[in-house]
């Protein structure tokens, strides 16, 4: 079953968005969709956000989309994802691996 979380402080939580909309935003405004769906569990997991930027955007048919976020807090940083993936983990690996390759990229 494909579902949508938030993944943030090693935890995922469920949110309710629908498909086309999660689409929509993470292709014309990723930072509307941390606003919206992603910011409460950040903010939830530490005391304040200062600023977010969006650390890309994967997708494959396979393994589903993610929408990464680093939230700047007084501490320091924190990541955050937003998860669309019937496998929200394979997800998560498919991205740290795209991320991967495009670090030894030249």
């Amino acid at each position: 079953m494909w579902r949508v979380l938030v993944y943030v402080c090693d935890e995922f939580s469920p949110v309710e968005v629908e498909a086309p909309t999660l689409f929509a935003l993470a292709e014309s405004d990723p930072l509307k969709l941390f606003e919206e769906y992603v910011r409460p569990f950040v903010e939830d997991c530490m005391e304040g956000v200062e600023g977010v930027d969006v650390e890309g955007v994967f997708f494959s048919p396979e393994v589903g989309l993610v929408v990464g976020y680093v939230a700047r807090h007084r501490h320091g940083e924190a990541s955050a994802k937003l998860v669309y993936s019937p496998s929200p983990e394979m997800a998560l690996a498919a991205w740290d691996e795209a991320r991967r390759r495009r670090a030894r990229r030249p």
